[in-house]
């Protein structure tokens, strides 16, 4: 470096990336030259051409009488044939100079002084020389001559460390593993290698994470893994699922299911079939027990009548005889046992029958009362729900049906005034837990009709 800058014609440009030495190399080289009168100057930022003039000229004349305006060329010419020794200007970080200073450097390049051309040294970033060099003709840039500082190698780096450690005079315990492995990270520039040995004599060492110690094992070993499983996966791949099969069933209408359900609840419908008729032959009984006692009509004493005491002894023997037929004809057929014969007349009816019975009391007379009053039972307008109707109060005499709209009433009894409906009327709430009656006037139901008999279809609209 300092025989190119003594003996070189050209303009001499260090160029290099932050931290590789570029001051400390120009700033040794100023102190080399004891034959030379230099000049160093350290560009600052948005520095005017004046002021780099003067910071030039101060170190290189003893005279302090100059212009800075003017051109260094034209300023070192005048005062050529008063130097006794030759000149070097060192500028650091000349990529902030002003363009025109760049010019008047090429040109004190090839001024004499001293009997040797004035040396000039500028530095400068990679990049900066990159973009300067095609901008300039080829004869400007045939005198210049671009100097590259190459990164550090790695011996290099370590020697270095080695030699700043001995000139701190102080061992920091710092395993020499641990350093390799930090200068093997760095990119080679020694501002690098200078701020770890800093940081390993004046900072304490920084805890290695497990994680990162085995990072590259854990990552290895997981690759491994996973391309085990890969091949795994090509050689032997998995087994297919296994195909589901078809499973049938029986038609539920098939004559074998049929018959085999037959079999498994016939002892479930006979068992229930002897229950309902059990069930429904002892209802039979109660009711034509209750008749057989003479029950009196609870409304007798408001119409002055006596009681009934005759039973219906032909309704007994017809129900004797339907009782008699229905147990010997729903009797299992794996009984051989000759049927039991009825020697007395059972008191035993059908659900029609009894309705039917029951319902005889009803009076049938279109012939309506004008004066009076009378009690309103219900109002339907199903024929199912007043034959049930009627069968809850079929001990009741003077029972009407009228027909009012589309609604079937159900009147009871006549009475002189009002007092004798009402009384009437709790009567039968007490009796037949029947809702409130309506005691109404005979006078109030001009448009109710009086049914001739009971009705066997619905109200049509």
């Amino acid at each position: 470096m300092h025989h190119i800058a003594s003996y070189s014609d050209q303009l001499l440009v260090l160029s290099g990336v932050s931290g590789s030495g570029k001051t400390t190399l120009v700033t040794g080289l100023t102190t080399d030259f004891d034959e030379s009168n230099a000049a160093f100057v350290i560009c600052p930022m948005h520095a005017d051409n004046a002021e780099i003039r003067r910071k030039i000229l101060v170190q290189l004349i003893s005279s302090p009488i100059f212009d800075d305006d003017i051109p260094l060329a034209d300023t070192l010419l005048r005062l050529a044939s008063t130097q006794t020794k030759p000149l070097h200007i060192i500028i650091d970080d000349a990529h902030l100079l002003p363009k025109s200073l760049w010019a008047e450097c090429i040109i004190l390049n090839q001024i004499q002084c001293a009997g040797k051309n004035i040396a000039v040294t500028l530095t400068v970033p990679p990049s900066f020389l990159a973009d300067l060099l095609p901008q300039l003709p080829e004869q400007l840039r045939r005198q210049i001559l671009p100097i590259s500082i190459e990164p550090l190698s790695m011996p290099e780096r370590e020697a270095l460390y080695q030699t700043l450690l001995r000139y701190s005079d102080e061992n920091p315990f710092t395993p020499r593993e641990i350093v390799r492995s930090q200068l093997e990270k760095q990119t080679g520039t020694p501002q690098e290698v200078v701020t770890l040995l800093e940081k390993a004599l004046h900072h304490p060492p920084e805890k290695v994470s497990s994680w990162k110690q085995y990072k590259t094992i854990i990552i290895a070993a997981v690759s491994v893994l996973l391309a085990l499983a890969i091949w795994l996966g090509v050689t032997q791949p998995f087994s297919k699922r296994p195909a589901l099969e078809t499973v049938t069933f029986p038609a539920i209408d098939s004559p074998a299911f049929l018959s085999f359900g037959q079999q498994v609840l016939a002892p479930y419908f006979t068992l229930r079939a002897e229950r309902l008729k059990k069930a429904e032959i002892e209802k039979v009984l109660n009711i034509a027990e209750v008749k057989a006692d003479q029950v009196v009509d609870p409304l007798s004493q408001f119409h002055g009548e006596a009681p009934n005491a005759e039973p219906d002894a032909a309704a007994l023997a017809h129900i004797g005889e339907v009782s008699s037929k229905s147990f010997t004809e729903n009797k299992p057929v794996e009984d051989s046992a000759p049927p039991a014969k009825i020697t007395d007349v059972q008191p035993l009816t059908s659900g029609a029958e009894k309705v039917s019975r029951l319902i005889s009391k009803a009076v049938f007379d279109t012939k309506k009362p004008t004066k009076g009053y009378t009690i309103q039972i219900a109002s339907v307008t199903q024929i199912d729900t007043l034959r049930t109707t009627l069968n809850s109060i079929g001990n009741v005499e003077g029972v009407r049906i009228a027909r009012y709209k589309q609604r079937w009433v159900i009147l009871v009894g006549n009475y002189s005034n009002s007092k004798l409906a009402s009384n009437a009327a709790t009567q039968l709430v007490k009796t037949y837990h029947l809702d409130q009656p309506w005691v109404r006037k005979w006078a109030d139901l001009k448009d109710y009709r009086l049914q001739e008999n009971l009705p066997n279809r619905e109200i049509l609209e």
